[in-house]
């Protein structure tokens, strides 16, 4: 059996080579896009389709700093944040996590969930963001071309008030999805995420270039 927080505890990392991080970040993919999905109380799965890794050294690595969860961000400087525990989710201005962070390496680390389908698994249905009437309602095949839903942001519909530590909240392995959709794209560089110089200035509208971006080629379907 796949699993996905295995895979996980096994990922670590230090140093500057970005390309490398990169081959960690090809190999992990698929283990989000395809090997299971988060899933609800007995209400609601979340599988996601598009996801964006960031990793931010909170020493002389490499540098990421549009992560939200880091030292030097939202605090004074001296104040250190603590580590996310393994595979927590965390919920911020642009959107949610899952987080493999590093107290020993130190460094941060985690996925964004960028686009998702969700599965009402009493209705047996998948749920789509209907944007001319601003709100979610069931998937129309008819009328509309997939079920995933790109408005990262709305997914707080479904997570907010769970929580994972008593379960609420849980990631379900599945071989059969990662056999079954295993097709990754390439990685692309992460929407709206802009450069930052030497000097930690935001270079506002250049894009930062890093393939940290990958999504599934084929959407989740049920029988």
């Amino acid at each position: 059996m796949i699993s996905l927080k295995k895979e996980l505890q096994k990922f670590t990392f230090s140093g500057n080579d970005e390309s490398l991080l990169t081959l960690k970040f090809e190999e992990l993919a698929p283990y989000f896009l395809s090997g299971g999905f988060l899933q609800i109380r007995n209400e609601y799965r979340i599988y996601p389709t598009t996801i964006e890794f960031y990793f931010h050294s909170e020493n002389d690595g490499i540098q990421d700093l549009i992560v939200y969860h880091r030292n030097k961000r939202m605090v004074d400087e001296g104040i250190d944040l603590p580590y996310f525990p393994l595979m927590s989710l965390h919920a911020h201005d642009s959107g949610y996590d899952i987080t493999f962070e590093n107290e020993e390496k130190q460094y941060r680390a985690s996925v964004l969930i960028r686009a998702y389908q969700v599965w009402d698994i009493q209705k047996q249905q998948w749920i789509k963001w209907d944007t001319k009437l601003q709100k979610f309602r069931y998937y129309n095949p008819s009328v509309d071309s997939n079920p995933i839903n790109p408005q990262v942001l709305y997914l707080k519909t479904f997570l907010n008030g769970f929580n994972m530590e008593n379960n609420e909240i849980a990631w379900v392995d599945s071989s059969s999805l990662l056999k079954i959709n295993d097709g990754i794209k390439p990685g692309t560089q992460r929407k709206g995420v802009d450069k930052y110089d030497e000097q930690g200035i935001r270079l506002k509208g250049v894009p930062d270039g890093r393939p940290w971006s990958f999504s599934r080629e084929k959407y989740t379907q049920m029988n």
